[in-house]
């Protein structure tokens, strides 16, 4: 028997514009990204997805790309937040760091590290008047977040020096709060470095007159990965952070489980998938370095035929921030769509690489299309998504702290006396926009003070208890 539902026992819901998108599914996702998403449980789908973009960018340091509203060439370049609960399961994000790096970029690092090591031993144990020869010109990529600034521009002069070029840092912490403690060191302070580090060619220099330390001006570009709980989270990005800039060149994922729920467990990698991400992590290696040890030539990556769809995202969020006049949004939407349009542009790359391996196909089980209106639906799709999911990410975060350090500081900012609150009232009042005037001016004042005062004055008479009436302009 069919039953009509009665207006009121409707029940609709409003999709939110991230809901209303989505990523491809799991089949059709770029190699390496692919396997990882297809393992992980469905609660971990998303956050492995994130999860494998910042080492992936760091294995394409010699990618070069165009984005729409910047004058110069930009580079691969991401900042990723694993926000979650003390034992949310967030080790998963380790995993895949050692999945991605441990074969590749660590194994390289360990021989350079062991020069290193062999040298200062040598230092130690030389001879009063021996002569030790010159220290050997490493390049490390794998850095800890403890990092001094001054190795650090040390390690980054040094690419300038071997390569005539820039490569791109590595950093990885399971635990935020070291990167905060080192930071409490100014010499470990890297939130200027992270800023700059997020834009290729933005230069950091130091500059001592010690011969014991080193001087340089340095392009230092860092993809990185921090995993944090909600108070690491909020002890690093202070006031400064949010206000400097930081925040909005992070891409934040946040674990959200339901209460008793299972921890997510992720289905071990067949030796098939084994081999397509080792052939795949091989070939990003081999398209960064050549035979030689030497560097491989930029590879300029057109995305020029998304320009419009970022266009159209960025402008129809800046029309909602003038509607709603929300400064926070006009401000986050920009960097979103920056780093949105990396990831697409990392998906494209990897997609035209498995494209070039296969030769008459995408490999792998996704069993995609070669065609490259197909890679492009996909490409367009993530960065939809992503741009969406950084921006409500960040806006919940961090958008209404944003908001309240911003119009402290314009109401700081503004110059020559206030307009009073008396002269602010309209000619009849009552005793609630008094109160709201007062609050807007961040006075202490009791409101019961003021119509006191404006009583003895003579300028206000009562008309009740709450409504009262400008005697002075009456007067005029």
């Amino acid at each position: 028997m069919n039953q009509t539902k009665l207006p009121f026992e409707e029940e609709s819901k409003v999709l939110s514009p991230l809901e209303r998108l989505s990523l491809p599914k799991d089949k059709d996702l770029p190699p390496v990204i692919r396997e990882i998403v297809m393992n992980a449980p469905q609660n971990r789908k998303l956050p492995a997805f994130v999860a494998s973009l910042a080492p992936l960018c760091a294995m394409c340091p010699r990618v070069r790309l165009h984005y729409y509203y910047d004058t110069r060439p930009s580079a691969l370049l991401l900042q990723v937040l694993i926000e979650g609960a003390q034992s949310s399961g967030k080790s998963f994000a380790a995993d895949i760091e050692s999945l991605i790096m441990d074969k590749t970029l660590k194994a390289r690092d360990k021989a350079m590290r062991r020069l290193e090591q062999e040298y200062r031993d040598k230092k130690k144990t030389r001879k009063a008047n021996e002569k030790l020869e010159s220290e050997p010109e490493t390049t490390i990529r794998v850095v800890p977040p403890t990092i001094s600034k001054t190795v650090l521009t040390k390690r980054a002069d040094m690419y300038e020096r071997v390569f005539g070029d820039t490569l791109t840092f590595w950093m990885f912490a399971e635990e935020l709060a070291q990167v905060t403690d080192a930071g409490k060191n100014g010499y470990s302070n890297l939130r200027t470095i992270m800023r700059t580090s997020y834009d290729l060619g933005s230069l950091f220099g130091i500059d001592f007159a010690s011969d014991n330390s080193y001087s340089a001006i340095v392009d230092i570009n860092i993809c990185s990965m921090f995993c944090a709980t909600p108070a690491a989270l909020d002890d690093y990005f202070d006031k400064k952070a949010i206000e400097g800039g930081n925040i909005t060149r992070t891409i934040l994922c946040k674990l959200e489980d339901d209460l008793g729920e299972d921890g997510a467990i992720f289905v071990p990698y067949s030796a098939e998938q084994r081999a397509r991400i080792d052939a795949m992590l091989d070939r990003l290696m081999n398209e960064t370095y050549d035979n030689d040890g030497g560097l491989q030539p930029t590879t300029q990556l057109d995305m020029s035929w998304l320009d419009k769809t970022v266009c159209k995202w960025v402008r129809d969020k800046g029309k909602q921030a003038t509607l709603s006049g929300n400064y926070a949004l006009d401000v986050f939407r920009k960097r979103s769509s920056v780093s949105a349009f990396r990831i697409a542009a990392l998906c494209q790359y990897l997609y035209e690489l498995e494209k070039s391996n296969s030769g008459s196909g995408l490999t792998g089980e996704a069993g995609l299309s070669s065609n490259s209106e197909a890679i492009r639906k996909f490409v367009r799709q993530i960065y939809l998504y992503m741009a969406e999911y950084i921006l409500q990410n960040m806006l919940a975060r961090w958008g209404a702290k944003f908001e309240v350090l911003n119009d402290k500081r314009e109401a700081e900012s503004k110059t020559g006396p206030k307009e009073s609150i008396f002269d602010q009232l309209t000619d009849t009042f009552t005793r609630e926009q008094l109160n709201l005037l007062i609050e807007q001016q961040g006075k202490s004042t009791p409101d019961k003070v003021f119509l006191s005062r404006w009583r003895k004055l003579k300028v206000i008479e009562f008309i009740d208890k709450n409504t009262f009436k400008k005697v002075k302009l009456l007067n005029r």
